[in-house]
């Protein structure tokens, strides 16, 4: 008889898979220095995608059912596994590799709010307004958290257009 894959099994394998492709695409903007306003659409693409395919690997070895339940647990184990990998890798980069990330960027957006026609005044106003958010432990913390709310939201909807519940007599 053929043994039955966990979710746990699934989450994990998903999780990676996730975990390490965003760890991909959320260093390349910190290799070319740049911002891209469209990351997030990414992130959100790749964690829809592979919660849809780990409930569909799951649904399709336990003979095509797979309650909600199910489906939400793999969507937060990987959103758990994803979140920890990126953002521990992104962390030890920005903290250990190359500090200096944070003061290029810093500069970048400086530049970018002169550009848009900021007063220095504002710009030093809105530095000191930012300056929290660029403390490497503080990302890793928020990083995790905010992948976790992308997974209640995202991981609910696709387990919720994936489940087959089982039929109880």
């Amino acid at each position: 008889m053929e043994e039955q894959i966990t979710t746990g099994q699934v989450a994990k394998k998903w999780g990676l898979i996730y975990g390490l492709i965003t760890t991909v695409a959320a260093l390349v903007p910190l290799f070319l220095e740049k911002q891209f306003s469209w990351m997030m659409l990414v992130f959100i693409a790749v964690a829809i995608f592979c919660y849809a395919m780990a409930t569909k690997e799951f649904k399709t070895a336990n003979g095509g059912y797979m309650s909600f339940g199910e489906g939400f647990r793999i969507s937060m184990i990987a959103a758990l596994i994803a979140g920890v990998v990126r953002n521990v890798i992104n962390y030890v980069y920005v903290k250990f590799i190359d500090p200096e990330v944070v003061d290029r960027m810093q500069q970048a957006m400086q530049d970018t709010w002169r550009q848009q026609g900021m007063s220095e005044q504002e710009i030093e106003q809105a530095q000191r307004f930012t300056a929290g958010f660029t403390n490497p432990e503080f990302g890793l913390i928020v990083g995790i958290i905010v992948v976790l709310l992308g997974g209640l939201i995202w991981g609910s909807i696709v387990s919720a257009i994936n489940k087959n519940e089982q039929e109880e007599f």
